[in-house]
């Protein structure tokens, strides 16, 4: 299976997001992916950037679920 990753800077999250807790954030994308989506990714962040990793052949419905959250 092909894998596409996503990186998107931690410095343009929206407000409602809190930085401090990255693992919460981390868990609250993937949940929000899988519910609203039923996309697994796996998600992890280093200090600039969070990536997340899904099945190249559900990049729609990542894109629509990252654009309803505010991501993108």
């Amino acid at each position: 299976m092909e894998t596409t990753s996503i990186r998107l800077p931690i410095r343009n999250l929206p407000e409602h997001f809190d930085r401090s807790r990255m693992a919460f954030v981390l868990d609250e994308i993937e949940m929000a992916l899988m519910d609203d989506g039923g996309v697994h990714a796996q998600t992890s962040a280093d200090s600039f950037i969070i990536k997340i990793e899904v099945a190249t052949h559900q990049l729609m419905d990542t894109a629509s679920c990252l654009k309803g959250l505010g991501l993108i």
